[in-house]
């Protein structure tokens, strides 16, 4: 805003307090909200320039300099006083000029009225018939409209659905991949376990023999016979059952039974091949029986690992791995160089009853906390120990768990670890999958709703859309089959569902179902988690079923 200078004229003398008031004028022109003080105001004004005081500006102005500039002020002021009069000046021409058309335009008016209204008429006589010929086809074509806006939002809303549910099909084919990968890896752990658990059960057998229990050796020798005579038994039992497996046709599941009977019965050859050896060289000692032991499954891990890669089996080599520590403990028990502890930390002579195996010197570091253990170390007090000592000690059996604990304990514990994790992962997908074919549901009810909605240009009638529920006709024979409460299902349910089931299904994928229909027990229901794997399981053997398509634009057919 420019700066106004003051209505009265300024007189010739001026003091500070004049020039006071009149800068605190000119900065309450520039900022008419504030509420500062005249002496401020005026300070605040002469800041910019540098001043501190009116008194400054009197004694300059009091100077030739500043007389000078009053002359300078004086002559632009008139300046500006002889173009405010030349704007003035210029527009009041302009003003009269404008007025002149003025007079002229109304003067054409006023001729020209006569002829103006006659126009008026006209025209607005043209517009009432147009409006009435609008009315009218507005009447005549309104429905139509309103019907086609109709079928356009709800072929909108059926595209729109559409993409809906191919985007959740997607989804719910990666979820069910996804569950599938988690059923593989199931059954991988599965068939680790088992092989582990031949391991296990030929060791733990190992750790049965009487010596662990100071026995004599003759007791030995009869133990050994009669290991003889038990493992004899056995291997002629798993030889009749590989030799009555069908060697033509061999699905996964009989493939795997297959492998493992090899396995367990070549396990069964080398425990009993151990014992004979032992009944033609007897052992002199306790000490010197499990000593061989250990030698005989280094030699064989030796083997294993002078092969290549293609022969080598992982698997046995790990189970070897697993008997020769397990083995290692016993001679270490055996020679008293360590003690079993139970999950009470109390002293026991029996490895199945063992969690822990420690050196008796340490055994007063071992204390029980909570769910847990703790290790102290030789600078701890057990009894009087800080939550940053129990903190170290905690980490410190974390540590040291794989070296104090017994093989059973600790793979049993591992083995339960990678159960519940995977139960867990496969607990979520399960849900995810549910919530996903939920909307699916959801959607597919919506555009049969959709699809079934009466509209003027159907004239012939429409066929009946299929409903989401069931999602295939074979529904209801997997919940007779696999049903969620009692009764469980009965046999002719399973073979009645079965020849429902194979009239649909290709026949290279017969055998996959047989498979399917096997694990289904009569009397016997399965767990939500297995029962909802073996329905996705069966779902993919059903080839998907064309749904009709509803034309809106059929013709009514006179007959």
């Amino acid at each position: 805003m420019p700066y106004t200078l003051p209505s009265q004229p300024m007189p010739r003398m001026l003091n500070s307090h004049q020039l006071e008031q009149w800068f605190a004028t000119i900065e309450r022109d520039n900022t008419p909200n504030t509420t500062e003080t005249d002496s401020h105001l005026s300070t605040q004004f002469l800041a910019r320039f540098g001043l501190r005081e009116a008194t400054q500006v009197v004694e300059f102005l009091k100077t030739a300099g500043g007389n000078e500039t009053i002359n300078m002020i004086a002559q632009e002021l008139m300046k500006e006083e002889e173009q405010t009069l030349l704007i003035r000046k210029s527009s009041e021409e302009e003003l009269l000029r404008q007025q002149r058309l003025l007079f002229l335009l109304m003067t054409l008016i006023a001729k020209n009225k006569a002829h103006t209204e006659h126009v008026n008429e006209m025209t607005q006589h043209q517009i009432d018939e147009r409006l009435n010929e609008f009315k009218s086809e507005e009447k005549k074509h309104s429905s139509i409209a309103m019907h086609l806006m109709d079928a356009s939002i709800r072929a909108s809303k059926i595209i729109k659905l559409d993409e809906e549910l191919t985007k959740l099909e997607s989804d719910l084919t990666q979820l069910e991949e996804e569950l599938q990968e988690l059923e593989e890896e199931v059954l991988a752990m599965e068939e680790y376990h088992a092989d582990m658990a031949d391991h296990l059960e030929q060791l733990n057998e190992f750790l049965q023999i009487p010596l662990l229990n100071n026995q004599p050796i003759t007791q030995y020798v009869s133990h050994a016979n009669q290991q003889i005579t038990a493992l004899s038994t056995q291997l002629a039992t798993l030889r009749a059952q590989q030799t009555a497996q069908v060697p033509n046709n061999i699905d996964r599941i009989q493939e795997t039974n297959r492998q493992r009977l090899e396995r367990r019965a070549r396990l069964l050859e080398e425990q009993l091949a151990f014992y004979q050896s032992q009944l033609q060289h007897p052992p002199q000692t306790s000490e010197e029986v499990y000593q061989q032991l250990i030698a005989q499954i280094r030699t064989r891990l030796n083997e294993q690992e002078s092969l290549s890669e293609d022969l080598q089996l992982p698997t046995y080599r790990e189970g070897l791995r697993l008997q020769e520590r397990g083995l290692i403990q016993a001679l270490q028990f055996l020679r008293k160089e360590k003690i079993l502890l139970n999950s009470q930390l109390e002293p026991v002579n029996d490895f199945s009853q063992a969690q822990f195996i420690i050196d008796p010197n340490q055994r007063a570091r071992y204390r029980r906390h909570g769910d847990s253990y703790v290790v102290f170390s030789e600078k701890m007090d057990p009894d009087h120990a800080s939550e940053k000592d129990l903190l170290k000690a905690k980490l410190k059996y974390d540590k040291l768990k794989s070296d104090i604990c017994t093989v059973n304990y600790l793979y049993n514990n591992r083995m339960q670890n990678q159960a519940e994790t995977l139960r867990t992962r496969s607990q979520v997908c399960q849900s995810r999958v549910q919530k996903v074919m939920n909307r699916i549901d959801n959607f597919q009810e919506n555009k049969v709703q959709l699809l079934q909605a009466q509209t003027p240009f159907a004239m012939s009638p429409k066929p009946t859309a299929p409903r989401p529920q069931p999602r295939s006709s074979y529904s209801r024979m997997l919940k007779c089959l696999v049903p969620t409460h009692a009764p469980a299902p009965r046999p002719e349910d399973i073979l009645k569902a079965k020849n429902v089931l194979e009239a649909v299904i290709k026949p290279e994928r017969k055998y996959e179902l047989n498979e399917l229909i096997g694990e289904v027990k009569p009397g016997e229901i399965m767990s939500p988690e297995t029962r909802l794997g073996w329905l996705y399981r069966v779902k993919k053997l059903i080839p998907d079923l064309p749904v009709p398509e509803l034309d809106s634009s059929s013709k009514h057919q006179k007959k």
